[in-house]
């Protein structure tokens, strides 16, 4: 069946025949992020989305191009009637488009410059989500879809961030041996992974051999000022990283070094130290939330961090701003996860401001009429 496009231009119908065969290229002029989407943005966005998975369907390989207009005139008029810097306005409204894209089940482009630096080293980037309905695990069918024979790294976190929920060493397996038939490797960012104390957390490095894995002491021991860290994998590869991070640091600060090792020595007091602090606050945050019916959360078994989803009429920006300024309450947006919907919350701090935190966001939820 031959598609067949109207030719504005020509002011007919045309049989679509591609530059290069079996390749389609779309550009579709993005939003200028002056304001949220209205319908209009959606009704467009869903048009071209409808179009992307026909030639999808007819066996192209489509590449899918969106711009993001995020500085104009229009933008920094706005963001200075509301009183904010013209790139957290743009960022804000970025999001909230992102969402609205989400929410109506668009795929996202193939590229789109929120991804600057992995396309900056040459990389084409295949986006997989990992969704709050589905408990943020990971979709192996889906995961498996984006894996092509030109792929050559998956990276993932696990724990999540920002939801703090983990993957089975079996799922880890699978997405391991789905990269392995591609020559391709799945690089695990387990900063948060040991902040699992109670249960077994060996290192997801052993989910096989293409698997490499990042980790520090900064999460789960607290010990962010030492900027201390490792990686572990196949030794060629973990002595490059080496090579490449010596080229970029230079050299680290001694006496930091010293305290790294310092702190290796006494890991099994540091960890009962960080497991009698977060294990009671994890139980306070499941009975808060409990009663607290106006949040949703896919509640991990362990970590320091929360992702908790707002009631649709919250705004996570306007949300954060009255715990700052109304209650000194610190909560990350969900928009820095691409997420405007929710706010990621941290449990590791003591009990007592833990409970006063919790009890703040319900506060705040009540000034915002939610």
């Amino acid at each position: 069946m031959t598609v067949r496009l109207y030719d504005s231009k020509a002011q007919a119908l045309r049989d679509f025949v591609p530059l290069r065969e079996g390749r389609v290229g779309m550009y579709v002029c993005g939003p200028t992020v002056q304001s949220s989407p209205h319908i209009g943005h959606l009704r467009s966005a869903l048009a071209y989305d409808i179009l992307r998975r026909w030639f999808s369907y007819r066996g192209y390989d489509v590449t899918f191009v969106r711009n993001v207009t995020d500085i104009d005139d229009k933008i920094l008029r706005k963001s200075a009637e509301a009183g904010r810097p013209w790139w957290a306005w743009a960022t804000q409204n970025e999001a909230a488009f992102t969402w609205a894209y989400d929410t109506l089940g668009c795929q996202r482009p193939t590229y789109e410059p929120l991804l600057r630096i992995p396309e900056m080293l040459g990389c084409r980037v295949r986006r997989f989500d990992r969704r709050f309905r589905a408990g943020y695990g990971v979709d192996l069918d889906r995961f498996r879809s984006k894996v092509t024979r030109r792929t050559r790294l998956a990276i993932v976190t696990n724990l999540h961030n920002p939801s703090g929920v983990r993957i089975p060493i079996d799922t880890l397996r699978a997405m391991a041996a789905a990269l392995a038939r591609v020559r391709g490797y799945l690089l695990v960012d387990e900063v948060y992974l040991e902040c699992l104390f109670s249960a077994k957390t060996d290192s997801c490095v052993h989910a096989g051999p293409n698997v490499l894995t990042t980790n520090s002491l900064t999460k789960a021991y607290g010990l962010d000022g030492l900027r201390a860290g490792w990686i572990l994998g196949p030794p060629a590869l973990a002595a490059r990283a080496g090579r490449i991070n010596d080229l970029l640091t230079n050299n680290s600060v001694a006496p930091g070094e010293q305290m790294t090792l310092a702190a290796f020595k006494r890991l099994a007091a540091i960890d009962r130290r960080a497991h009698a602090l977060l294990d009671p606050n994890l139980a306070t945050l499941r009975r808060f939330l409990a009663k607290e019916h106006r949040l949703g959360a896919a509640l991990p078994d362990g970590g320091s961090i929360a992702f908790l989803r707002l009631p649709r009429r919250v705004n996570a920006d306007r949300l954060a701003d009255q715990l700052l300024r109304r209650y000194a309450t610190l909560v990350v947006p969900g928009r820095f996860f691409e997420s405007p919907g929710c706010i990621r919350i941290s449990f590791g701090c003591k009990p007592a401001v833990l409970a006063r935190g919790l009890a703040n966001i319900s506060r705040a939820l009540d000034d915002l009429g939610a």
